[in-house]
């Protein structure tokens, strides 16, 4: 705020002045002439409660790693360029257009593959929080440089398979690969490369955590879920679960459980629904029966 003494009011010589807080104007208290405009009060404001701490509050919105830039300043909104002179118009067009161009590589590589990220997100119905993560993995794959030379849709795909990986979510190769149509082998590399690039160390899946949710879409029990848990179990002790995928053993454990129920399900329903091939869970099946000495209990009940 000016002081009464500091200057005088240029249109009509006073000096009594006030400031409006609201607008960050000093006012002359005579004329009503603004002698200075868009000043910045830094001290605290008088909160009254909730709703008034959220209007007065200065701190701006969290950190979100899926904005492409969090701090971005715009070069004055359509709406406003609209009120003015058409002179002044294209003016302000012509600065908004070479801020664009200014920006930096990085802005425009985030820009287009953020919102590529997000679509494969929902499609895939990852939670906010892994969505988040995959942004923030991708934006440091950015930064690194992992992103040259290299299909954006690739790292995409690596960093959102990475994501579910580090929150435990039960999404598979083929679940990614099918949603981004890219290979089952491109999407392995990339998401392997970028963990060993960035230090990133990824949990094994748990088997377990596809029981629960192929029982979920197949509407099966609690009793089949928690069977087929403790028969994976059993499979695991016997160390028979190297080099097969948790998506076939938990399929194959879920499937031999809800026969033991009298739950119908039929080969290709459970095939169809963990993404594996009826031949891969026949041969699951003989291996888990053999092993777990579940012969007679099967006898006549599952074709091979």
């Amino acid at each position: 705020m000016i002081a009464a003494d500091a200057r005088k009011c240029p249109e009509c010589g006073g000096n009594s002045f006030f400031f409006d807080r609201e607008r960050g104007e000093v006012i002359c208290k005579s004329c009503s002439f603004v002698v200075e405009e868009a000043m910045m009060d830094f001290g605290r404001d008088r909160v009254l409660g909730s709703e008034d701490a959220d209007k007065k509050s200065r701190s701006g919105a969290p950190y979100d790693p899926r904005v492409v830039n969090n701090l971005s300043t715009e070069v004055g909104s359509y709406s406003d360029i609209s009120k003015l002179p058409k002179k002044t118009q294209n003016l302000m067009k012509r600065i908004k257009r070479k801020n664009r161009w200014v920006s930096s590589s990085i802005e425009h590589n985030l820009t287009n593959s953020l919102t590529t990220l997000k679509l494969v997100s929902a499609q895939l119905k990852m939670p906010e929080f892994a969505e988040k993560e995959a942004a923030r993995v991708y934006r440091e794959c950015a930064e690194k440089g992992i992103t040259v030379a290299r299909p954006a849709e690739n790292v995409i795909a690596g960093c959102v398979y990475i994501s579910c990986r580090i929150y435990g979510l039960p999404k598979s190769l083929n679940e990614v690969s099918d949603v981004t149509h890219i290979s089952k082998k491109v999407l392995g590399k990339m998401y392997k490369l970028i963990s060993r690039k960035l230090n990133i160390n990824i949990r094994p899946l748990s088997p377990v955590d596809f029981i629960l949710r192929f029982a979920g879409i197949l509407d099966l029990s609690a009793k089949s879920e928690t069977n087929a848990a403790k028969m994976y179990e059993k499979f695991v002790k016997l160390e028979l679960t190297s080099g097969k995928s948790p998506v076939s053993m938990a399929a194959t454990a879920l499937y031999l459980s809800a026969m033991m129920n009298g739950e119908k399900v039929t080969q290709q329903k459970m095939a169809e629904t963990s993404g594996i091939t009826e031949t891969t869970l026949r041969i699951r099946c003989k291996e888990m029966i053999k092993a777990l000495k579940l012969e007679k209990k099967f006898k006549n009940k599952i074709a091979f």
